[in-house]
């Protein structure tokens, strides 16, 4: 009996043997596939982000680009998405990682708060105050970098202690397989007639064996597979950066060219289009085994004979190859073509428009892959954005060249032969043989150019603002009571015109502000004006300051129509216009009423509802709480 014990102890370890540690290992990849592997690609996500960061908020302050802005912010949309799901992965990681990633919060949180209130994406910083702000903000950016850095180790570590713990439960299960199979072996000498059956319980071992080695193996193409696709995502991100690191057309190009050689092919084509069907060929970069060279084969003058393919390929937008021997080879090389190496013609796609085409060259010893086409198409893809970008940077610097050159003649050529004619009609005016009928059309004259006149400082006024300039002010002490007086002094008639109340407060008991007296009562005037515009026969204005902390609180008020809730986001841009306006004027006044205040340091903001008339407000320094 013993022996038959021993077979069937033997056989029944040999059944539940693997089904337990089936059961363990598998409960332990399933961790790590499903928590672990997440929560390492969760932390390089984050550490990628972090990385990327610094970058887009240097490129928003030496370029102003809002593009740069966007991309930090989604970079931590992102990394707020990445901490989301490490959240939940964490904990169940072990006390470390969650430690690791309660420091990780922290740092980034404190890393994105010192960009917020270094106010680094709110507008261009000067350089110097730029750098000493970002000298005492990089500490924490470079913690939360580690911190990222730190989780991401901890993770792997973890990964690489449970894959430990299942070889060890592996090389086990192979111990006590062969000690079984021993003692079955050794009972089968005793009981000759479970020989056989023992045989069999050894081949199925056998089996299970070489399926768990076939599993490994094919682990181990995963990772290969796993650890490709990583290299190229990170090559595509290393060479997004570096193709929007310049927006002068010809260096990106440049810098695609040198991307595809020699990392992709052996040599490199690119044709940008001109319009017409014509190409230019903008750029041509070769390697020779131990150095490139750029401008190879490089022409200035439009190809106008284009070979069929390479049309084909502009048109219908897909890559294609070109064969070693095919003749369309001597439209990129001299002659018909080296024989050796086949070609892939790349669109240049962007906004729905082809750029232009890149010819890429494969290395003699190696043919292109689908693989590397589809590299390639990626790479194109990033190129034509890069590109498209250039141009549009190009356009907008020509067109703000054409705005200086606007502005010339606005404030030179246009304002001396007005300057003429108001001089003149001044002249006339002087005149005493002048009838009534001729009088009144020179005040008509002398009021029509001081109109143009303000048109033209208002159009000078708006584009300084649209350049990022703030407009000159000569600020000095001024009492609101007196601003207030002024203001009432030069719109009583008007209103009494329009049979239109018009309540001023004295402001009498109010500290003095800190501002520009004529830019201030040009602020006021533009309100008022406004408020004449809207308000109907027989309503009020009212204008009044009162204190409000370490400010002036100006005030005009009145019960006209009101704006709609949808149009308040527009009164402050240049042109706009409401629908009711009816063209009452060119739609400056606000825009550089709100430039005026901004330049005094102050606030300026609308309430309104349809119906119910409208409230502008502003605020101006006190000016003994102002400080130089």
């Amino acid at each position: 009996m013993l022996p038959v014990a021993f077979i069937i102890v033997s056989l029944l370890s040999l059944v539940a043997l693997p089904l337990v540690v089936s059961s363990k290992t598998r409960k332990m990849r399933d961790e790590i596939s499903l928590v672990a592997e997440p929560a390492r690609r969760s932390a390089n996500t984050l550490q990628d982000n972090l990385s990327a960061e610094l970058n887009k908020v240097i490129a928003f302050q030496v370029t102003g680009q809002a593009q740069y802005r966007n991309d930090y912010e989604r970079l931590v949309a992102a990394g707020q998405a990445e901490r989301a799901v490490l959240s939940k992965l964490a904990p169940q990681l072990g006390d470390d990682i969650r430690q690791g990633f309660q420091v990780l919060i922290t740092e980034s949180s404190r890393w994105h708060e010192g960009v917020r209130t270094g106010e680094f994406l709110q507008r261009q910083l000067p350089q110097e105050v730029f750098l000493t702000r970002l000298y005492e903000r990089h500490p924490a950016y470079e913690k939360s970098l580690a911190a990222a850095t730190d989780l991401e180790i901890a993770v792997q570590s973890a990964i690489e202690e449970r894959l430990e713990a299942i070889r060890k439960i592996e090389r086990l299960n192979v111990s006590l397989t062969i000690i079984l199979t021993l003692l079955a072996l050794t009972s089968a000498l005793l009981v000759a007639g479970l020989d056989r059956q023992m045989r069999l319980l050894a081949g199925e071992a056998m089996r299970r064996r070489i399926d768990a080695e076939h599993e490994a193996s094919e682990a181990e193409l995963a990772r290969a597979a796993a650890e490709h696709e990583e290299r190229r995502a990170a090559f595509l991100a290393s060479a997004g950066q570096e193709l929007t690191a310049s927006l002068d057309l010809g260096e990106t190009v440049a810098t695609l060219a040198r991307l595809i050689v020699p990392n992709l092919a052996q040599a490199c084509v690119i044709d940008i289009a001109n319009g017409g069907g014509s190409l230019r060929r903008a750029a041509a970069v070769r390697y020779d085994g131990d150095r490139t060279t750029e401008n190879w084969k490089s022409e200035s003058a439009p190809h106008e004979a284009v070979p069929e393919i390479v049309s084909r390929v502009i048109q219908d937008r897909v890559p294609r190859l070109i064969g070693a021997a095919s003749p369309d080879m001597g439209f990129f090389l001299d002659g018909t073509g080296d024989g050796k190496s086949t070609w892939a013609l790349v669109p240049l796609v962007s906004r729905g428009q082809t750029l232009g085409v890149i010819a890429a060259q494969a290395y003699e010893d190696k043919a292109l892959s689908p693989d590397d086409v589809r590299l390639l198409t990626e790479l194109a893809r990033h190129g034509s954005l890069a590109i498209d970008n250039a141009r549009l940077y190009s356009d907008s610097q020509q067109a703000l060249r054409a705005r200086e050159e606007v502005l010339a003649i606005v404030s030179h050529d246009l304002r001396n032969p007005l300057n003429a004619v108001t001089l003149g009609a001044s002249l006339l005016k002087t005149s005493s043989s002048l009838s009534d009928e001729d009088r009144e059309q020179l005040d008509i004259i002398a009021i029509s150019g001081a109109r143009m006149a303000r048109l033209i400082e208002d159009l000078l006024d708006v584009t300084r603002l649209e350049g990022g300039k703030k407009l000159p002010i000569q600020p000095q002490s001024v009492k609101p009571s007196s601003l207030l007086a002024e203001a009432s002094d030069l719109f009583r008639s008007q209103a009494a015109a329009s049979s239109v109340d018009l309540d001023f407060e004295d402001g009498a008991d109010l500290p003095a502000v800190h501002a520009d007296r004529h830019r201030i009562l040009q602020v006021i005037s533009n309100l008022i004006g406004n408020a004449l515009k809207f308000t109907p026969a027989g309503g009020t204005i009212r204008v009044s300051a009162t204190r409000q902390d370490g400010s002036i609180l100006f005030t005009v008020t009145d019960d006209g129509p009101g704006i709609p809730r949808e149009n308040l986001g527009d009164i402050f841009n240049p042109y706009w216009q409401g629908k009711r306006a009816e063209r009452l004027g060119a739609g400056l006044g606000l825009p550089i009423a709100k430039g005026i205040v901004e330049a005094h340091g102050g606030r300026i903001w609308v309430e309104s509802q349809p119906g119910k008339g409208t409230r502008f407000f502003f605020t101006l320094p006190i000016a003994s709480l102002h400080v130089t």
